[in-house]
């Protein structure tokens, strides 16, 4: 949700406002795109054990607040070419009633970008909710981790089980449960929200 409600204000910001160096910062932002997660992830480990924050959720949600959490620069163009393709005059029409740009883009603009909020929060949910790379960084030490990373947890106990005592009955069941939790609630979302999904991918530019 954190994510969703950030990206979008990025996006609308390079897409329709005179934001100087906006270009640079543009490009910047496809930096954090295309740079692989692991060439900062020693960077990230330090900062987190000197600011006392690592085996906590903290360095996971900050950094969505301002829109750079996981896939975060991605996000922040589809809201941008999603917000690029409306009409000025609706704008222009706004600001002639007096309207700000504040309220353009709450009163105006994100009702209009129903389509790509949905596709946004859905990337963000499935994706936050499969990740294994950044649990394992920040939270490995934790005694709840998230699911991701339980399950790994939960596989290395059943292979070491077997490995002393032998193979078990109980191995495969617990194994398809796990993954049956795992994959439950994207299913979920999806079934009810397939068809505004849809919708929003081809509205936002996504299949080209």
């Amino acid at each position: 949700l954190l994510q969703t409600c950030s990206c979008a204000v990025a996006g609308y910001a390079f897409a329709r406002l005179k934001v100087p160096f906006k270009s640079v910062l543009f490009f910047f932002l496809l930096l954090t795109f295309i740079v692989p997660l692991q060439l900062t992830v020693l960077p990230n480990l330090v900062f987190a054990r000197v600011t006392g924050v690592l085996d906590t959720i903290i360095p996971i949600i900050v950094p969505a607040i301002f829109g750079l959490g996981l896939k975060g620069a991605l996000f922040v163009i589809i809201y941008r070419q999603f917000f690029s393709t409306q009409p000025k005059e609706l704008e222009e029409a706004a600001r002639i009633d007096g309207a700000n740009v504040y309220k353009v883009f709450l009163r105006v603009m994100l009702p209009l970008a129903k389509p790509a909020i949905l596709v946004v929060f859905l990337f963000s949910f499935v994706w936050t909710w499969n990740d294994f790379y950044l649990p394992s960084m920040y939270l490995s030490n934790v005694e709840t981790p998230p699911l991701s990373l339980g399950i790994s947890r939960i596989a290395t106990m059943l292979r070491d089980q077997a490995e002393l005592s032998g193979p078990s009955i109980f191995t495969e069941p617990i194994s398809m449960a796990t993954t049956f939790l795992m994959i439950l609630p994207p299913i979920v979302l999806y079934m009810f929200a397939q068809r505004w999904f849809i919708e929003g991918v081809e509205r936002t530019g996504l299949v080209e």
